[in-house]
């Protein structure tokens, strides 16, 4: 029985067909690149989950997570601390949640995850187990709590206030010290061991503290308000934003700093790596900044569509998040300034927190909920040669260019139909 003729006009068709899509593939290669060289998001969802969401009473102003990822706390305008685990559920409810006299403003959690501490505007800093709603103790602050920071063992706590910046110990509701500064306490942060601790005023000062004492070892004077400062592991490097628009790097030897940056507004916030080598931050003119501290350079900056109102970076620094007043959040690889994952929320985004190996996630949102993502590297992103490393020079290939590429494609396509023609003609021949 003869072999049945072969169709050419089926594989012409077919290879038309597959031509255009090489060809629209092609174009689109194109048009991301543009999209890219305008620092447009580039995602990779299949390697992020949103595990769960919770809707508060009202916006979220703050949250933590701990080192592992295990538990975030979260605090919110609607008067409560609220604590929950990882664990993704449709209905997701906390462990716990306390109710205060007044917003929370503050949270904090410990890295070995026993010991969470809250700051209220009711004027108080509350201390709590991971286990129970029920406080270890609160201390009254004399006016609203406005940050507060745990120490990795969450034995040593720092609280800033109106005007006064309170040293503590899990053990008593009595501080350890006080001082007192005559003017708002933007931010506070103590060094993973408890032993340095570090604070920004509406005075313009950066304070920088040795635990057993409230002398402090140093004072800056800047020339704008200090809205956020940082400090790292060891407590070596302290970081600082201000309102004059400057980022300040200091060793915690010396009140010179060792770094400054004019970015192009005032400077809300920033986080340190915990080895103390990168540092990042995000100001009023919508942009991140990324520096090397140890290199002495800025790595890159980053502009969302809006001013960035939270950062923070996983403890060896290879992951930088941020959260911007566009209702996005973004998270980077330090590498490259170009998105590795972005979420829009339904509302601005207050806080974001970051676990130690950058795989969770926790954002706090003016949509009054609460997100926990998690994320985990893809083959594309470990790969230092994917895509997005590919050097396309000043003026990528012509879209004409292509139609060349499709027209020889073709030629040779039609080639080998005519030479597979004849042979059915010769292998019909023989069997007929």
């Amino acid at each position: 029985m003869p072999i049945r003729p072969y169709k050419p006009w089926a594989m012409l068709l077919f290879i038309l067909i597959l031509n255009s899509s090489i060809l629209s593939c092609f174009s689109s290669k194109s048009y991301n690149q543009e999209i890219y060289n305008k620092n447009c998001v580039i995602l990779h969802p299949s390697a992020t989950t949103l595990l769960w969401n919770y809707t508060t009473r009202d916006d979220v102003n703050s949250v933590s997570i701990s080192a592992d990822g295990n538990y975030v706390v979260a605090g919110s305008a609607d008067n409560n601390t609220y604590l929950f685990n990882k664990t993704s559920s449709i209905s997701k409810v906390p462990e716990w949640n306390r109710t205060t006299g007044d917003e929370i403003s503050s949270v904090a959690i410990s890295s070995e995850i026993n010991y969470i501490v809250s700051g209220s505007n009711d004027h108080h800093l509350y201390l709590f187990n991971k286990s129970i709603s029920t406080p270890i103790w609160n201390h009254s602050m004399g006016d609203k709590v406005l940050s507060v920071k745990i120490s990795n063992d969450g034995n040593y706590i720092a609280s800033g206030s109106n005007d006064q910046i309170s040293f503590l110990k899990n053990s008593s509701s009595a501080p350890l010290w006080n001082y007192t500064t005559g003017d708002l306490i933007y931010s506070v942060a103590i060094s993973d061991d408890g032993r340095y601790i570090t604070a920004g005023c509406a005075n313009g000062k950066v304070y920088l503290f040795y635990k057993t004492s409230n002398d402090t070892l140093w004072e800056f004077q800047a020339d704008g308000d200090i809205n956020t400062v940082d400090i790292s592991a060891d407590g070596y490097y302290i970081v600082a934003g201000s309102d004059n628009d400057e980022i300040y790097i200091f060793n915690k030897f010396s009140k010179t700093p060792q770094l400054s940056y004019q970015t192009g507004g005032d400077v809300n916030t920033i986080a340190i790596s915990s080895d103390g080598q990168y540092i990042v931050a995000g100001s009023n003119d919508n942009k991140t900044y990324l520096f090397d501290v140890v290199k002495e350079e800025l790595l890159w900056t980053y502009e969302c569509g809006d001013i960035v109102r939270s950062v923070a970076i996983s403890s060896n620094g290879k992951h930088i998040l941020i959260g911007c007043n566009d209702n996005m959040t973004f998270l980077f690889d330090r590498s490259r300034n170009v998105p590795l994952w972005s979420y829009m929320a339904d509302g601005s985004i207050t806080d974001v927190a970051i676990s130690s190996n950058g795989n969770y996630i926790a954002v706090g949102s003016e949509d009054d909920q609460v997100y926990l993502f998690h994320w985990t590297a893809t083959t594309e992103e470990e790969d230092d040669d994917d895509e997005l490393d590919i050097d396309f020079g000043e003026s990528p290939i012509s879209f004409g260019n292509y139609y060349l590429v499709f027209v020889l494609i073709t030629i040779i396509s039609l080639v080998l139909i005519y030479k597979r023609k004849q042979i059915f003609k010769i292998k019909n021949k023989y069997i007929g």
